[in-house]
């Protein structure tokens, strides 16, 4: 009986990625929640700071500690690297705010275990409909934007089903690693299925690359 649980568990497991989420209380709880996280998730979504002690702080609000941050004052909403300093969007790629109440973040991160899973910042994630069109868009960051570490957090965004793309940056050698199969994003690359409810937020929605 035991073995059965722990294979439905596991069978269970990728399909808590994009369930909506209430806005008003954090997904981050420390405790069980992050033995169902992957390896990226435990590094970048909690580093035990959740409930332990409050974040660094951070004048500009633009995820780097002041400790660190070398582009002090920096304007709300935009996108910075590690040390805190501007990243130009890729072209046509904006922080879009829409009419809707609810909400889509995740993390865009590079695949490698050895540097910890860095945050790439400057890249386009796109919430496509049914039909295939971009609704909202957001530029990923280089450093965590909330505490539980999602590095692109796209508000705004109506009640419904979606797919979420990241668009590599123009003439790159970088690949998708992570997902593996999924909706067709075009140019080889899977998206995964978002489920926004009403005043809610669809989390966990990571992207992997190697160059």
């Amino acid at each position: 009986m035991r073995a059965l649980i722990v294979v439905l568990a596991l069978v269970a497991t990728p399909f808590l990625a994009g369930v909506s989420q209430s806005l008003q209380g954090s997904n981050c709880d420390n405790g069980l929640g992050d033995d169902h996280r992957s390896l990226q998730g435990q590094l970048h979504a909690h580093k035990g700071l959740c409930a332990t002690q409050p974040p660094p702080p951070d004048a500009d609000g633009d995820g780097v500690p002041d400790s660190l941050d070398q582009c002090v004052d920096t304007p709300p909403a935009t996108s910075v690297d590690a040390s805190g300093c501007p990243v130009a969007p890729p072209p046509g790629c904006v922080n879009s705010v829409g009419t809707g109440g609810g909400a889509v973040l995740g993390q865009v991160f590079e695949d490698d275990p050895a540097q910890s899973f860095p945050y790439l910042a400057g890249w386009c994630v796109e919430v496509r409909d049914a039909s295939g069109a971009v609704i909202a868009r957001g530029v990923t960051n280089g450093a965590a934007l909330d505490i539980e570490g999602n590095n692109y957090i796209i508000t705004g965004v109506p009640a419904g089903t979606y797919t979420v793309c990241e668009v590599l940056p123009p003439n790159t050698t970088w690949h998708e690693t992570q997902p593996t199969s999924g909706p067709a994003c075009g140019g080889g690359l899977f998206g995964l299925v978002a489920v926004v409810m009403v005043g809610g937020a669809a989390d966990l929605l990571w992207f992997g690359n190697l160059p």
